[in-house]
Formats: structure tokens, C-alpha cells, sequence
């Protein structure tokens, strides 16, 4: 019974706790409505309250104080009257940093500055290792100082004694100076401050060994164009005795000049001097400030700048694909923006913008900002971001002196060294034609590219001697190179023929073969080789050549297999030997820039074309059809992974005219009119200090002269028969010249004409020698 009871007990006090729970429950349901005003206050009463200041003030007031202590030891530095305070003051700093307390209150002062300024955007955070490096660099600075200090100014003194009176380093410079000296030595001691320092500016200014002696080859290659021209400056006056300099050449036109002579076109290596004239003047270099203008620099606007850069993070935010500018390139004619993508939010996180979705949109980009044309490069080679290239509304000349008297020109010591332009961020940009070692330049009709031709010829021009280089010019328009006629650097009048244009090739292709063989007797591997060892001996050396063809389609077009043969072995070999072309054309097509010629070509300059499919064609991607015209290009460099976009140099028709005269009147020749400057010129006058002998000599010498004709006679007459194919194979040499042997023999009636299905001619004149015996 009494069991009964206490279960009894235990339900009904279940069930008091359920019925108390569930009353509970129905009174918060009720209250849940209502505000809870009271218990808020009864929570807010009942919490500690907080006393103190936040880390912001503290921050604060730590800047305020650093910075004010900073400037005050400054004043004392500077003041003249002290207190036993300021006194003491300036005395525990020099005791504890030495010479180096004259940084410490810079150092606080800046350190107390960023405290106060920190929650600016521009002001930037330093990063850990900056922060060491910065430390570990004045430490080491303190060490160095008062290492010199005891081992070169005051070597007999104590060195934390000289730290006491506030000389050296202090005694953090002692401490670490006699330090490393104890344990390394005196000289590894020096080494170990050194490294200190250097690992001390790596930290600091995050740069590499490189870039922190990358400062030294600029200022050596200008001290060495000052010996340079220090150097031309002595000899000219000695020779001139002081007086005018002798690169301005006088030249008096002769009373009566001569009728030019009626000869061929001359295209050859060899310049003989007329016995009746005295030698020629020795040649010097054109003088750039009186030859070419310098250019004029527009001022931008950097609020529309800003404008722009504020539309395109509109437009990408409203396409879909957030970005931030983070760099603004202004160039001369247009200007790059780059672009960082920002990141989405989506359900599995955040997702950074797909390149290509920025890419998509620059028909969008360009409808917002109102331009013609945008060009994105995405992503910029090397960059973290893409790059959004804007035209600009004003367009700046790049004068050709403002980029040979740039930096980037002077410090490369080649000789076929050539002004570009400027690239997107308005630096000057060079190239050499020696290490390319060929060029392929292509391009729409008014897009640039013949200035582009004569900006290269007239760099060579000016700084090569006609001792020095030597140019091959071919133009088929008869427009472009003929104001080049006359100059001494050009081995004949500019080839304008298209018939002699395969024969110029092939002269110029024998003039490789006998190069290689120099090369191979001497033991050279190159020309540059072969030029140091044949001036060792005093011999003459090889110039380099410089073919310029300027529209390779109508040589396409006249003979396509002569001209690609021809052009391939020489940019397959003509490299050791000093040969190098230049090959423009304004039809970028297949049947053109051939699969074969491009592959031999791997530096090409496009500009502006009509279709993506051209662009492909020079530079095997889109781009050149967003180009902007007028000198606007892309320049594929041999070792670069993509394009670079430049605006091209402008050289003027006076600028050139000036140059040619200079070199005209240098080597003797009268100053051509400008009327003739366009004319195809035939022949030089007679009566000059250099006359240019025949180029294809071998194709148009006349029957006796020939040294193969009487052994050509001989051979016919022992063989009974003649024929062109036979002389080809048994004296080897080409169809023109044996072709020429046997219709000489033809006129002097030794052979007779070709039998009409075999081609072979019967021998008439046997002369001395009897005819073959018969087979039979």
C-alpha cells in the first residue's frame, strides 16, 4: 500500500510540473508581442559598465605623442640654445644611436604621422618585412658607421668609449660592430655589414640584387659616349686647326656639269676612287641636332582620366563583372587602363570575374565611352591586371630625336640599332635589326608604314659610315626609296625593275656564299668576329648589308617561286655573314607573307589592317584590325610571348632631304633637286670622288670578256655538240650566263642554231681541232 501511494505521489506531481510548464509557456506566448523595455533595463543595469579607452584612441594619442617628440628633438637639433632637459636629451641619443640620431626623429615623426593618418586610403600599411627591413637597415647602418669610425678615423680609440661621447654608431652601432668583429674578424666583419645591408634594402624597398645595380649600366654607357665624343671633338680639332668642324661639309658645285653617263645599274661591293679627283674626305657621322627637329609633348588632362576610369567601372559592374582601375597608362595616342577583377558572390563563395567576361565586352566598353575602337589585352604580360586601351582625343608626335636621344636607344651599342616609338605608357621603345635578324613589316595603305621604312633607313644613316654598312634598296613603285638615290651607303640606284629585282637576290645571295667563305678561312663564326681579327691585321673589313625591298607582293606576284626561294635561304643564313632585310608590304595575304617567309621572319611590326584574318596572317592572333591608323602598331619582338603596342616615330620630308644632302655633300655629289629626289635615277654624274660599278656584272659582260667563253669554245668543240643544259652541268654556272656563252658563239658562227626537238646545236668552226672521231 504504502508503493501505491508514492506512485500516486509521483503522478500527481508530474503532472503540477507540466501544468506549471505549460502555464509558462502560455504567458510567454502572450508577452511575445510586447516590448521588453524593462528587461532591457534590468540587463543593461545589472552589466558591468566598461571604463578605458579603445585601441583607435590609444593609437591616436601614441601618434600625436611620437610625432610631437619627433619634432621637438628636430628643433633642439637645429636651436642653439639648449636646457640641462633638451641637453640630456640629445646626449642619450647620441649615446645610443651615435651619428644615427640625426634619423631617429625623422623616423618618429613618420612613424607618428602614419599613426594618426592610418585610416586613409592612399596612406599605405607597411607589411611585416618592411618593417624588419627598415630596423635591420638602420642597425646595419649604425654598425657600418661605426666600423669606419674605429678602423679609418679613430682606430686607437675604445670602441664603446667613442659610443659614450657619441661618435661612431653609439652603442648600438658598437654592439653590433664589435660583435661581428669578434666573431668574424675585422674583413668579415666588413662583408657581414654589407650583406646586412643589402638583405636590409631587399626587405625594405622589395626589389631584387639586379634591379638595385640595374642603375649602373646607363650612367657607364654615357660616360663612354662622352669619351666618345670627347675623343671626335680632339680630332677635329686638330684637323681642322681648331675652326670649323669638319662634319660640316663644304661642297662647290663644278662651273659645268657633266651629261651623266649612259651605263646599267650598279649594284656592287667594290668602290673605286677616280685617280684624278683627291681621296674622299673621311667620313663623319651627321650631326642629330641640326638634322632632325625635336618633338612637342601634349599636356593631358587628368580629370578625363579619372572620367574614364569611373565609366568603365560602371559599365563592368553593370554587365556583370565588378572591377576596380587600378593603373592609368597615358600614352601619345592612346591610353591603358588596368583593370583588376573584383568577386562575385555566389552560393558556393566568393568567385573572382573570368577574364574572358571582361574581354566580351569591349563593344560595350566602347559604346560608353564614346570611342572609335577599344582594344583589350587580357591579361597584360607580366601584370596582374587587363589592360583597356582607350584613344586619346588629341594624338602627340614621337619625333624620331626624342627617341634616339632617349635612354633606351643610347645604352644599346649596336650598329643596326633603330628607333620604334613609345609604347602605351609614353616610354621610348628601341630595337636591333642585328638580333631580330630580319623584319617583316605589313600594314593597310595610308596606315604608317612607309614612315615606318624611312624612320629605320634614316636611323641606320645616322649612325653608320658608308664603311660601316651598306644598303640593297628595291622599290617597285618607284615612289618610296628613290629620294635615297645617291648617298654613298647604297651599293647602286634603287632597283625599281621588277625584271632585275630575282637577279638583285641572287647577286646578293653570292655575296653570302663569299662571305661564308671569308668567314671560313679566317676561322670566324661571324661577322663581328671576322671584322676584330681582320683589324688586328689591318685589313679591310666586311660592312654589314641591309636589303630594304619595300612591296614584296609585286615580287609575288612576277616570280613567286624565284622570290620566296630567294628570300628564304637568305633569312636562313644571311645572319653570320652581316645581311639582313627589311621586307614592307601593304597585302597581307597567304599568297604574300607565305607560310615559309613568316616562319624565317619571327620579328614582324603590323599596323592597321582591315580584318582579324590579315592580322593572323602577320601576327598569328587577332589585334591589328583595332588599330588606330597613322602610325599606330603592334611590334612582335623575336623573344616576346605577345605584341607590344607602340606608336610609331614621325620623320619628316625635310628631316630626310637634310640627311641625303648631308651624305651627298660628304661623298662629292651635287645637292639634287627635288624634283629629282622622286625620279628614278640611272646613273651617278661622272667626275665624283665614288663611282658604283655594275651589280650584275656577271649576267651582262660582253662575249670576249668573259673568262669561261674560250674554255666554253674548247669544250663544245670536243664534245661535238653544244648546249645551254651541257654547260650548266660541266662548267656550273647558271642558265643566263651559258645561255649568253652560246648565243656569242652563235654570232661568231661556231655553233649553229638549236636542232627544233632536241635543243642541241651542231659545231661549224672546229678551228685547230679535228672533229670527234665517230662511234661507229
Amino acid at each position: 500500500m504504502a508503493s501505491k501511494s508514492t506512485k500516486n505521489k509521483s503522478k500527481t506531481s508530474s503532472k503540477r510540473t507540466r501544468s506549471a510548464s505549460q502555464s509558462k509557456g502560455t504567458a510567454r506566448r502572450r508577452t511575445a508581442g510586447k516590448p521588453k523595455t524593462s528587461t532591457r533595463r534590468a540587463s543593461r543595469s545589472s552589466s558591468p559598465t566598461k571604463t578605458g579607452m579603445s585601441l583607435d584612441r590609444k593609437l591616436d594619442i601614441a601618434g600625436i605623442g611620437l610625432a610631437l617628440i619627433g619634432l621637438l628633438t628636430l628643433l633642439i637639433m637645429v636651436s642653439p640654445i639648449r636646457s640641462g632637459i633638451t641637453d640630456a636629451w640629445m646626449s642619450f641619443l647620441g649615446m645610443v644611436f651615435g651619428v644615427g640620431a640625426y634619423i631617429v626623429p625623422f623616423a618618429m615623426l613618420a612613424g607618428g604621422l602614419w599613426l594618426i593618418l592610418r585610416k586613409f586610403e592612399r596612406v599605405p600599411s607597411p607589411a611585416p618585412d618592411r618593417i624588419i627591413g627598415s630596423i635591420l637597415f638602420f642597425i646595419a647602418i649604425l654598425a657600418a658607421t661605426h666600423y669606419i669610425f674605429m678602423n679609418f678615423i679613430s682606430p686607437h680609440q675604445d670602441s664603446f668609449r667613442a659610443a659614450m661621447e657619441g661618435e661612431g654608431g653609439g652603442y648600438l652601432g658598437a654592439a653590433a660592430s664589435s660583435g661581428l668583429d669578434s666573431i668574424l674578424g675585422t674583413g668579415g666583419a666588413a662583408i657581414a655589414i654589407l650583406a646586412l645591408l643589402l638583405i636590409a634594402v631587399v626587405l625594405t624597398f622589395k626589389i631584387t640584387i639586379w634591379e638595385m645595380v640595374g642603375w649602373i649600366p646607363p650612367y657607364v654607357a654615357r660616360f663612354q659616349d662622352w669619351m666618345i665624343e670627347r675623343s671626335a671633338e680632339l680630332r677635329n680639332n686638330r684637323r681642322t686647326g681648331g675652326g670649323r668642324p669638319a662634319y660640316y661639309p663644304e661642297y662647290t658645285p663644278p662651273a659645268e656639269t657633266p651629261a651623266p653617263e649612259k651605263t646599267s645599274p650598279a649594284l656592287r661591293t667594290d668602290f673605286i676612287s677616280d685617280p684624278q679627283r683627291p681621296a674622299p674626305r673621311e667620313w663623319v657621322l651627321p650631326p642629330i641636332d641640326q638634322i632632325l627637329e625635336p618633338g612637342q609633348t601634349l599636356q593631358r588632362d587628368e580629370l578625363i582620366d579619372k572620367d574614364r576610369a569611373r565609366v568603365i567601372e560602371e559599365t563592368l559592374a553593370s554587365f556583370g563583372a565588378p572591377s576596380k582601375v587600378v593603373e592609368t597608362n597615358p600614352g601619345p595616342t592612346i591610353t591603358q587602363f588596368g583593370v583588376e577583377p573584383l568577386y562575385l558572390e555566389t552560393r558556393s563563395g566568393k568567385t573572382r570575374v573570368r577574364v574572358s567576361k571582361i574581354a566580351s565586352l569591349a563593344d560595350d566598353l566602347a559604346l560608353a565611352l564614346s570611342a572609335r575602337t577599344i582594344r583589350i589585352q587580357a591579361p597584360v604580360p607580366g601584370k596582374g591586371y587587363v589592360g583597356i586601351e582607350v584613344p586619346n582625343d588629341e594624338i602627340s608626335l614621337v619625333a624620331l630625336r626624342d627617341i634616339i636621344e632617349s635612354s633606351a636607344f643610347t645604352r644599346m651599342r649596336s650598329k643596326l640599332r633603330f628607333a620604334l616609338g613609345q609604347n602605351v605608357a609614353g616610354n621610348a621603345m628601341a630595337a636591333d635589326l642585328a638580333s631580330m635578324p630580319h623584319l617583316l613589316i605589313a600594314g593597310a595603305t595610308g596606315s604608317g608604314k612607309s614612315v615606318c621604312v624611312n624612320s629605320l633607313i634614316c636611323c641606320l644613316l645616322m649612325h653608320n659610315t658608308p664603311e660601316d654598312l651598306r644598303m640593297v634598296m628595291v622599290d617597285p613603285k618607284r615612289v618610296e626609296l628613290t629620294g635615297y638615290n645617291g648617298i654613298p651607303h647604297l651599293l647602286a640606284p634603287v632597283v625599281v625593275e621588277l625584271d632585275k629585282v630575282v637577279t638583285a637576290l641572287q647577286w646578293i645571295l653570292r655575296e653570302m656564299d663569299a662571305r661564308y667563305q671569308k668567314l671560313a678561312e679566317s676561322g670566324s663564326r661571324n661577322i663581328k668576329e671576322y671584322n676584330s681579327r681582320i683589324a688586328d691585321q689591318n685589313g679591310k673589313k666586311l660592312p654589314y648589308l641591309v636589303v630594304v625591298i619595300d612591296e614584296l607582293a609585286d615580287l609575288m606576284m612576277l616570280a613567286p617561286d624565284d622570290t620566296e626561294r630567294s628570300i628564304t635561304r637568305l633569312a636562313q643564313l644571311a645572319r653570320a655573314t652581316g645581311i639582313h632585310m627589311v621586307i614592307a608590304t601593304q597585302r597581307p595575304s597567304v599568297d604574300v607573307v607565305t607560310g615559309l617567309i613568316k616562319a624565317n621572319f619571327p620579328a614582324r611590326i603590323a599596323f592597321a589592317v582591315a580584318s582579324g584574318v590579315d592580322s593572323r596572317v602577320i601576327l598569328d592572333q587577332p589585334g591589328a584590325e583595332r588599330l588606330l591608323g597613322r602610325g599606330d602598331m603592334l611590334f612582335q619582338a623575336p623573344d616576346s610571348p605577345a605584341p607590344i603596342r607602340l606608336q610609331g616615330v614621325f620623320v619628316s620630308d625635310n628631316e630626310i632631304f637634310s640627311l641625303l644632302n648631308y651624305w651627298r655633300a660628304l661623298a662629292g655629289i651635287a645637292e639634287l633637286p627635288p624634283s629629282a629626289i622622286g625620279r628614278p635615277v640611272d646613273s651617278i654624274p661622272s667626275g665624283v670622288p665614288l663611282k658604283q660599278m655594275e651589280f650584275w656584272d656577271e649576267e651582262e659582260l660582253d662575249e670576249p670578256d668573259d673568262p669561261l667563253y674560250h674554255e666554253a669554245v674548247e669544250l663544245v668543240r670536243r664534245q661535238g655538240r653544244a648546249s645551254i643544259s651541257m654547260l650548266q652541268r660541266r662548267l656550273r654556272i647558271g642558265y643566263t650566263r651559258a645561255a649568253r656563252l652560246v648565243e656569242a658563239m652563235e654570232d661568231r658562227e661556231i655553233v649553229g642554231p638549236p636542232h627544233p626537238s632536241t635543243g642541241s646545236r651542231e659545231i661549224l668552226d672546229y678551228g685547230q681541232a679535228a672533229p670527234p672521231a665517230d662511234e661507229n
